[in-house]
């Protein structure tokens, strides 16, 4: 299922599906019961270009054995998607996806409130699972939020390297004694001294030694998401102060020395807010920025005009970024040039 990754909007789509795409703001989503988590993901998925493009292609539909049954995540996100895009109204209800929450994850229950990120992931897994079930090799998925981080261990006796790779589909930042999303970045990244009780084993030495382990990307994802984990202050509370968060973000300090990507840029397009005191409880609502770039808070059914200055003096709890420089090609991605001009990742 090979199918180029468009990372910009393809407005043309956009022109076909709907009577006034350039005037249209989102569209509200109706609140089901405690459903707000389920619709500021919607909403943010819904405006990440790449995926936005491969929906409203009908792409995975397109391929996928299990569509029209109702029983496929991601033939059911891609739905979703095109009505969120393509519906001249300015309320509708996700009525479908809520009826088959479980098919994303089995253990959420209609009307219970759940949180917004776990909800996120699972909504990701099972989407990129559906895509493995057609192409075991191939995950559109992969290619939108795929990313690999390297962890490397050093012994500080023999200076012996051991690399392990993990693949990743986001990143989760702690926000202890941290104000910046910036400084959260570093401390996750920053090196790690393994002494003590926390000795390394070094298979060279054959003893338990000193070592630095070292995270880094070897891998930047094209479209990046970022949890502040809130959830995890003293005795379970929330972490409710403000983290300062730009538009723009680079990503050449976290890189591995032999990416071939070492200049990674992020603009921001999307965030999750919570209000409130607990995941289980509270208020979700999310800003979006559209294909002609305005900023839109969709707040359920309550969609309103807003402005990268209210974005970013929110509380977010969750960050989307697209990459603004195109991922360089790889032995398993070639980078073409559609006749429009855009660039685009053709994956295998």
């Amino acid at each position: 299922m090979g199918t180029s990754l468009q990372m910009t909007w393809q407005k043309n789509l956009l022109l076909k599906r709907r009577k006034k795409p350039n005037t249209s703001p989102p569209l509200g989503l109706k609140n089901l019961g405690n459903t707000c988590y389920l619709n500021s993901v919607l909403q943010c998925l819904s405006y990440t270009p790449p995926l936005a493009n491969y929906c409203l292609n009908n792409h995975h539909s397109s391929h996928c054995p299990q569509s029209g049954t109702g029983n496929c995540p991601f033939c059911l996100l891609e739905k979703r998607i095109i009505r969120s895009l393509t519906l001249d109204f300015s309320i509708d209800a996700p009525s479908k996806i809520l009826s088959c929450v479980n098919i994303f994850s089995p253990h959420f229950r209609y009307g219970r409130q759940e949180d917004a990120h776990e909800f996120l992931r699972f909504v990701i897994d099972a989407c990129h699972n559906a895509c493995l079930k057609i192409n075991k090799n191939s995950s559109i998925v992969r290619g939108i939020f795929g990313g690999k981080l390297r962890s490397q261990v050093k012994c500080c006796d023999c200076g012996a390297e051991s690399n392990k790779t993990d693949d990743i589909m986001d990143i989760s930042l702690d926000l202890f004694q941290v104000t910046s999303v910036k400084d959260a970045m570093q401390r996750y990244f920053q090196q790690e001294v393994l002494n003590g009780t926390n000795k390394y084993h070094c298979d060279n030495c054959e003893k338990l030694v000193v070592a630095k382990k070292q995270l880094a990307i070897l891998k930047a994802p094209n479209v990046l998401v970022i949890q502040l984990k809130r959830f995890e202050g003293i005795h379970g509370g929330k972490i409710d102060r403000a983290i300062a968060f730009e538009e723009g973000l680079l990503l050449s300090n976290y890189m591995c020395k032999e990416s071939q990507d070492p200049c990674p840029q992020y603009n921001l397009y999307g965030t999750i807010v919570h209000s409130g005191y607990s995941p289980d409880s509270g208020h979700y609502y999310a800003y979006i920025k559209d294909a002609m770039g305005r900023w839109y808070c969709c707040n359920d059914s309550f969609v309103s005009i807003s402005n990268l200055q209210e974005v970013v003096s929110e509380k977010v709890y969750i960050l989307f970024f697209a990459r603004s420089n195109q991922r360089p090609a790889t032995n398993q991605i070639t980078l073409r040039y559609d006749w429009s001009g855009t660039s685009a990742l053709q994956w295998p």
